[in-house]
């Protein structure tokens, strides 16, 4: 597929459903489907009575990710929603006790705004992407709007006193934030 390096990999979608375990969150927010494989494998993770949020904000990719959530055996576990999370999250009425961000690198910050105002005290952000192919500290990406979106997040969520953060510099690095 187009873009295919954009899904997360094996090892990544191993150290999800192994965070969820953990976590064990009742209910857990994705920002950025993509083909699903995220979504499937921390829906892996769920207890019975957990539920995975997914927004994808490319409709164009609807055909090709609806099938592979709905012939999975955990798709009873997710809801798979084309539209902005930016927008659309807040207004499902819940409270989330997890969330991945894996969306527009030029919203980041937006979408962890918005993430954490959904998210329970004590929960966990997961946001992907965060080293970026080392781009965050190349001169030479300084004008990639992504890059920017990237370094700008990871700037403010260092300085953000409402959470503690940890990147681990696995694949394309993933931060790791508790709401505190």
């Amino acid at each position: 597929m187009l873009h295919g390096r954009m899904a997360s990999g094996h090892l990544q979608g191993r150290l999800l459903k192994m965070l969820v375990q953990m976590i064990r969150p009742r209910n857990i927010l994705e920002v950025g489907t993509f083909s699903g494989y995220s979504a499937l494998c921390m829906a892996e993770g769920l207890e019975a009575d957990g539920h995975l949020y997914t927004f994808e904000i490319n409709d164009e990719q609807e055909d090709f990710t609806r099938p592979w959530i709905e012939h999975s055996p955990v798709a009873d576990k997710i809801t798979f929603i084309i539209g902005d999370a930016i927008t659309e999250a807040p207004k499902l009425g819940i409270e989330f006790d997890m969330a991945f961000i894996d969306g527009d690198k030029r919203t980041y910050r937006e979408t962890y705004e918005m993430a954490l105002s959904v998210l329970r005290k004590g929960g966990f952000i997961l946001a992907d992407n965060t080293l970026w192919d080392g781009h965050v500290i190349d001169p030479a990406y300084q004008k990639d709007q992504q890059t920017h979106g990237i370094v700008a997040f990871n700037d403010y969520i260092q300085q953000d006193p409402r959470v503690e953060q940890v990147i681990l510099p696995l694949r394309d690095g993933l931060t790791l934030i508790r709401k505190i």
